[in-house]
């Protein structure tokens, strides 16, 4: 028995897909919801690659490879979302009205089950064989990748969103890891996706096999790296899957429509009590400390002040740095250390708001100080 390139990528995708799916499920964390909806995402995915080799090994019948090819189809996006929602918001919970989302899986469905599922198995093995000219087939496939790529741009909003509550919310750099993580996990997603579509649409379009054998070659290559880059990041970056509050949301509220808190207030708070050099400090520990809503603070640093909190926080932060820079008694601290001392666990992002607050980076103005 031979294996063409395309077989053998196919089995080399399903037993990376089984394989972390296996991890995620038998890994001990805290998101076991999340990593729950992931595995059976990608056991799903698993089971749509083995169409390119499973017809060497077992026969399925007409109606069976229907429900794999359209039924896995519908499922994958929806899932897809839910992973997103689990992975951004720690007290995520799946509720019956997350049904809603494989309502198109029933819609292709019944599109299909005129011609297709109520007729004879010869009426059915004829659908396959001009299957790329059935009007059902043409409207499904594309029907499907229109809910895939609304379920992925609602995943892009909830990033966006989730990044809009970091940064009104912390002012530890660790809590955009999340953000960063998820905005390559879709980058990713959309470019197999774009490359998936292309290879639809020119096997419907001119069905020749020999390029879109080339375009599957290249989404497969796609697909091992991607979920070799998934592995990796569960390995060594477990922090990863770690989400905030879901009752946190953006806020858009006039200023004049809360009672004055004292700006003044607040700025003597943090000039006397320093509580920026605490590097965990958060919108909600700050709030406690000064002893006023955390809604309402935040509402005063986003919008009386016009920054976010993490801007706001680490304002103070390069401030109290560039003090201990120009101390004369600080010559023999290392910048590192005081990196640490003003509440920065991290070198780049301590850099880059040096920068962006005094346009040198921290060695640069440590000279011109000694000169």
């Amino acid at each position: 028995m031979t294996f063409s390139i395309i077989e053998l990528l196919g089995v080399f995708v399903v037993f990376l897909f089984l394989f972390f799916a296996t991890y995620l499920i038998i890994s001990k964390t805290s998101k076991k919801l999340s990593n729950l909806i992931f595995a059976v995402y990608l056991i799903i995915i698993a089971l749509d690659f083995t169409a390119y080799f499973y017809p060497k090994f077992i026969t399925l019948s007409y109606s069976a490879e229907m429900l794999r090819m359209e039924g896995l189809a519908g499922l994958k996006a929806p899932l897809f979302y839910l992973y997103i929602l689990s992975i951004l918001y720690d007290n995520f919970k799946l509720k019956v009205k997350h049904i809603l989302f494989f309502v198109p899986l029933l819609i292709n469905l019944t599109i299909i089950f005129p011609n297709f599922f109520n007729v004879s198995i010869d009426k059915q093995e004829l659908f396959f064989k001009n299957y790329y000219e059935q009007p059902e087939a043409i409207f499904v496939t594309f029907f499907g990748y229109i809910i895939g790529f609304t379920f992925l741009f609602a995943g892009v909003y909830q990033v966006i969103r989730y990044r809009k509550i970091i940064k009104q919310n912390y002012s530890n750099p660790n809590a955009f890891i999340n953000y960063t993580w998820l905005k390559k996990f879709l980058i990713i997603s959309f470019i197999i996706s774009a490359i998936t579509l292309a290879k639809s649409i020119y096997r419907f379009t001119y069905n020749n096999i020999e390029t879109t054998n080339n375009l599957r070659i290249t989404m497969l290559l796609f697909v091992i790296i991607f979920i070799s880059w998934l592995f990796s990041k569960a390995l060594f970056a477990p922090k990863i899957f770690q989400g905030i509050d879901a009752s946190l949301f953006p806020l858009k509220v006039n200023i004049d429509e809360i009672e004055d808190l004292g700006i003044k207030k607040i700025e003597r708070f943090m000039q006397e009590n320093e509580p920026y050099l605490d590097s965990s400090l958060t919108l909600q520990k700050l709030a406690n400390q000064l002893e006023i809503p955390s809604r309402e603070l935040s509402i005063l640093i986003n919008q009386h002040m016009g920054k976010h909190f993490f801007d706001f926080v680490n304002e103070y932060r390069i401030k109290k740095a560039t003090e201990k820079l120009r101390n004369t008694s600080s010559k023999k601290i290392t910048i590192q250390e005081i990196m640490y001392d003003v509440g920065f666990n991290s070198k780049t992002p301590f850099n880059t708001a040096f920068k962006k607050h005094t346009d040198l980076t921290p060695s640069q103005y440590r000279k011109t100080i000694d000169n």
